[in-house]
């Protein structure tokens, strides 16, 4: 189903407000390679060693053959290895977008409902059901605010914004929602750039929506600014952004 984005966020800790304000008041973008988000060891918070996953196959979609090219003396030339064999989920990941830089935002966004009712009662009926749906997606994880950050600059002009950064950076652009697998049941395999936009079910309280540049030189960051923001956006904190959001249909 489509999504109506209401607003992208950007949140930093406290302790990093400095850079919120700069990207207020100057749009910097402080943009890292896909690798060392691979690196980060925080408890699956903002690092993810699985970033650019190509395969997720469970052990009940899985059998491995593994042979040998020369022949050694008490080794079998072909192993192969099944589900019973496996403990967890096989996985593969690609080192091509290493160094596509990342730009991580939480998108609070809604579904694009369309319904049809005969009688007043159906439309009242659904106006409740599709309510209640809305009230639930625009419900930010308390998560969020303690474990990603309670500074928030909001983005009111979604597609403004993503014109600037679009027009700012002198690198080819990719941008969209993050989708998320169940990885204890779901096999999964992402092809191409889908590989960058693909996560966990346990990163989904973070509504991801990423910018993703392709570089023209390997750098494990890049920071570029698309100049002041504050015609489109402003700065709050998680708590207080929650509290005022409210999305119905009449």
């Amino acid at each position: 189903m489509k999504k109506i984005i209401y607003c992208l966020v950007k949140i930093f800790n406290k302790i990093d407000e400095v850079h919120a304000d700069s990207f207020l008041n100057s749009g910097e973008m402080y943009c890292r390679a896909l690798k060392k988000f691979k690196e980060i060891e925080d408890n699956e918070t903002r690092g993810d060693r699985y970033e650019g996953l190509t395969h997720w196959i469970q052990p009940k979609d899985a059998i491995i053959t593994l042979k040998l090219e020369k022949s050694i003396e008490g080794v079998p030339n072909e192993i192969i290895i099944k589900e019973n064999d496996l403990a967890a989920p096989t996985v593969i990941q690609s080192t091509e977008y290493d160094f596509h830089n990342v730009y991580c935002m939480y998108a609070i966004a809604i579904d694009d409902f369309k319904f049809e009712y005969s009688t007043e009662e159906e439309r009242l009926a659904l106006q409740k059901e599709i309510n209640n749906k809305l009230s639930k997606q625009i419900e930010i994880d308390n998560k969020v605010s303690s474990e990603l950050g309670n500074v928030a600059i909001v983005i009111t002009n979604v597609k403004e914004f993503i014109g600037r950064v679009k027009e700012y950076s002198d690198e080819n652009v990719h941008h969209g929602f993050v989708e998320y697998f169940e990885e204890k049941s779901q096999t999964a395999l992402f092809a191409g750039m889908n590989a960058i936009f693909k996560k966990r079910s346990i990163y989904a309280y973070q509504n991801e929506y990423r910018f993703v540049f392709v570089p023209k030189e390997n750098l494990d960051c890049r920071i570029f600014s698309i100049g002041n923001l504050e015609d489109i956006a402003y700065k709050t904190t998680i708590d207080e952004l929650q509290n005022s959001i409210n999305v119905t249909i009449q």
